[in-house]
């Protein structure tokens, strides 16, 4: 997300893979069963990892989500994700933060939960400057609905590179 990821923006797409893997639907197999959203569904009703009033980042640092390679990478993506309870969402009355929190907490009551899936939106563009929660299709060869959570982004600017005209070259 440019200013907090700085040049440690090459580990998002990571990031959210661990995410996907980790909530994604479960590879069901005759020796493993659990996995995936069912894993994550049994440590929700085990623990309550996801609580009201618990931000979301909290929770993401109990379940290993920042990674285990990059300390630098792993602190400035729990720093965005607590940025997050700044950023308004698409429900109305509730921050990123909680939206996501709301949303995985409703998911994990239902009866199966919905595999989870963890994108970014161009803050720049239409949906702008919310996360975004909704039931849809996120990946086009995977005939299945998941709960899709889109954190806002947009590329960092160079520092200096606000407000100033470039220069034409003097001939």
């Amino acid at each position: 997300m440019g200013a907090l990821m700085a040049e440690d923006d090459i580990y998002i797409g990571p990031l959210f893979d661990l995410f996907n893997l980790r909530f994604g639907p479960e590879q069901k197999d005759h020796e493993h069963t659990a996995g995936g959203v069912s894993e994550i569904k049994a440590l929700q009703d085990e623990f309550e990892i996801f609580q009201d009033g618990r931000p979301f980042v909290e929770s993401a640092k109990l379940l290993g989500l920042g990674g285990l390679h990059n300390n630098r990478a792993k602190n400035r993506w729990f720093s965005l994700l607590t940025w997050l309870a700044k950023v308004p969402s698409d429900q109305a009355g509730e921050t990123g933060d909680e939206r996501i929190v709301n949303a995985l907490i409703k998911n994990f009551a239902r009866k199966p939960p919905l595999p989870c899936f963890m994108k970014a939106h161009d803050s720049r563009g239409p949906d702008g400057l919310k996360v975004i929660v909704r039931e849809d299709k996120p990946i086009f060869y995977i005939e299945r609905a998941y709960l899709t959570i889109s954190l806002p982004m947009a590329p960092s600017v160079p520092p200096g590179a606000k407000g100033k005209a470039k220069k034409k070259p003097k001939k």
